[in-house]
């Protein structure tokens, strides 16, 4: 697998995306009138930046809110609170003749090529949908435009006039990218889309996330619970845990100094072929129990309840993410305890 950090990608200082206390709750409704008892905080007030060309890798367990966080950015889903602007341009305060033009710069690829692709449509009818639906084509000039995206996407031209069911999942994978990237968007949420594949195709659809962003500018999320995964492709790292960002930083940061246990967890739970190497350079953190519900998140820290440095401090008061003075000034950490004494128990163990 070739890593994002050897390729020249298409770079610009300036945030494309820029995300702003993002919060969706749903409503828990009881009774026969279905009144609102209670909300599910799926997100609960995130932030964060991803400048043009670069990938944002949004990792944690199932559960925690990626998910809910890529379909609320390109306003699948209602956000309940907070801002979200793609260049500039607020998206949450668009009308819907304005979403529907700037949807042509912000797809998605979505986890499930099985149960993503219409599988009573042809390949060419499914890629070029969008092409009609945004009346950019038709024809034989949507027909070429077609097949010069599935050849971009390492697809052959006889393959356009097949089934979704004719094709592997890797292959199935490969067509719903080249659905999104036929409108030519400047920004991708890549949900899981690698997660269903067997580890030897991920690879291949890892290096092809790579070129396209290096050839066509792309600016990507990409949301992962696999930390090896999002290493290979991604610039910066923010780790969620129940509905909040608890550590953003860049990815060498994240790999080298994580300063939050729950990051220290993920880590440690990647499957090394050389443990005596690079398991023993981990900071070893063993979780117990699984991520709460978001209808009932505990006051305080939300890992509080799993985590084995928790104080009473962490029990009630909810940390704030903080920069960290040795580190990259640009690598936050949602922690209490992220000072020296609490990273020396986790380096020996304890």
């Amino acid at each position: 697998m070739r890593h994002a950090g050897n390729c020249n990608k298409v770079t610009d200082s300036r945030p494309l995306l820029s995300v702003g206390d993002l919060r969706v709750h749903f409503p828990i409704r009881r009774g026969v009138l279905g009144h609102a008892a209670g909300w599910a905080k799926a997100v609960d007030g995130i932030s964060f930046d991803i400048p043009v060309g670069k990938t944002l890798g949004l990792v944690g367990e199932s559960g925690c809110g990626k998910t809910t966080t890529g379909r609320a950015i390109l306003r699948l889903i209602p956000a309940t609170g907070g801002q979200v602007l793609l260049d500039g341009r607020d998206v949450f305060a668009l009308k819907r003749g304005e979403l529907r033009a700037l949807r042509r710069n912000m797809q998605i690829v979505f986890q499930d090529p099985y149960g993503s692709l219409n599988p009573r449509m042809t390949v060419e009818a499914i890629v070029g949908e969008p092409l009609a639906v945004h009346r950019i084509a038709r024809g034989r000039q949507r027909r070429d435009m077609v097949a010069d995206v599935l050849q971009r996407v390492g697809l052959q031209l006889e393959h356009m006039n097949r089934y979704p069911h004719e094709f592997s999942g890797g292959q199935r994978q490969r067509v719903s990218i080249a659905r999104a990237i036929v409108l030519n968007p400047r920004f991708v949420v890549c949900d899981e889309c690698v997660s269903a594949l067997d580890v030897s195709v991920q690879a291949q659809i890892l290096n092809l996330l790579t070129d396209l962003q290096r050839d066509l500018g792309l600016t990507y999320l990409f949301i992962a619970h696999n930390l090896a995964v999002v290493q290979h492709i991604s610039d910066r790292i923010a780790v969620m845990y129940l509905g909040r960002i608890v550590e953003i930083g860049e990815r060498r940061d994240i790999f080298d100094n994580p300063r939050h246990p729950y990051t220290s967890a993920l880590l440690a739970s990647i499957p090394s072929l050389k443990p005596g190497v690079s398991r023993a350079k981990r900071r070893r953190v063993r979780l117990t129990g699984e991520v709460l519900s978001p209808a009932a998140v505990p006051t305080g820290c939300t890992f509080h309840t799993r985590c084995p440095f928790a104080t009473e401090l962490c029990r009630k008061d909810q940390p704030v993410l903080e920069p960290q003075a040795d580190l990259h000034p640009n690598h936050h950490v949602a922690c209490h305890r992220a000072g020296e004494e609490m990273m020396e128990k986790m380096e020996n163990g304890k």
